[in-house]
């Protein structure tokens, strides 16, 4: 037997088979890459033929999240001590709610943007660096609110995690804060594209015609309704979508959905009675803001 032939041959034979299997692997990869464009043409010319518009260009998202949970942070005498002995402020605690007065109100440049606060946020809050600017009352623009975020995600519709500040003059008079305690569980999962996620409220009909997509963004809710019942939530991670439309009499509609199993949570509903709100219309709710920024 010639040696020397027989594996020249066999080198050969296997060559020419991972040639072919390459081929076969970049004719599947461009056929899948394909069918994605054609989805998004799809949208894109749904969009058109309902008129639909957006503000800015859709965030393109490729990365991985995890779902996450949060234990209610009981606040401690320790923890009082420490803001009232490092700041000018009054503190009183309530268990998991923390409620302070400055001795001194503390001015903020422009109380319409974020950033303003970061000095207030860093020296007067309790892990205050965590919190991010979501925006004022509906109805009191004295009342802004913060949420709290998971690696610079916000946490949607909750109360367990927010920061409610009070403003005169343009100053920080007094503020209200909840914090959960976050981590990761179980592995990160791909999540969709923002282009799936308007695909979906588009397939529902809860975007139509002459809707506008004001604002998107990825952060994490949670469908828990009666948070006083529960320490520990699960939150998994969620597209918020701000669309409006001028010629309905509900100017702006607030949509999440889940990122990985691509279902649209229900806003929570108010409590009513006889048909009036029980709800101090000057306090924010944290689940319906005025308008949703990520300025920090």
């Amino acid at each position: 037997m010639d040696w020397n032939r027989t594996k020249t041959i066999l080198i050969l034979t296997f060559l020419v088979f991972n040639i072919f299997l390459a081929s076969d692997l970049f004719k599947k990869q461009t056929e899948l890459s394909e069918i994605e464009q054609q989805k998004q043409v799809t949208i894109e010319d749904q969009l058109k033929n309902l008129n639909v518009t957006y503000e800015k260009n859709l965030p393109v998202q490729s990365e991985k999240m995890s779902f996450i949970s949060g234990d209610v942070h009981k606040f401690t005498e320790k923890e009082e001590k420490t803001l009232e002995e490092g700041t000018s402020q009054d503190i009183t605690l309530d268990e998991e709610k923390l409620v302070s007065t400055l001795k001194k109100p503390f001015p903020i440049s422009d109380p319409k943007v974020g950033s303003a606060y970061s000095i207030f946020l860093e020296t007067y809050v309790y892990e205050g660096g965590k919190y991010q600017y979501y925006g004022p009352a509906e109805n009191n623009p004295n009342i802004v609110y913060f949420v709290e975020t998971f690696e610079d995600r916000p946490i949607y519709s909750q109360e367990s995690g927010m920061l409610i500040v009070t403003l005169e003059d343009d100053k920080v008079v007094s503020y209200t804060q909840t914090y959960l305690s976050l981590q990761k569980i179980g592995k990160e999962r791909k999540i969709d594209p923002a282009s799936e996620t308007i695909g979906l409220l588009l397939n529902q009909q809860d975007i139509g015609l002459n809707d506008k997509v004001e604002d998107m963004s990825i952060g994490y809710y949670t469908t828990v309704e009666n948070e006083d019942e529960r320490d520990t939530f699960v939150f998994v991670p969620t597209w918020h979508v701000v669309v409006s439309n001028k010629k309905t009499d509900d100017p702006v509609d607030n949509y999440y959905v889940n990122a990985i199993e691509k279902t649209v949570f229900s806003e929570p509903e108010e409590n009513t009675e006889n048909g009036q709100d029980e709800k101090d219309t000057d306090q924010p709710d944290p689940s319906k803001p005025e308008s949703v920024t990520s300025d920090k």
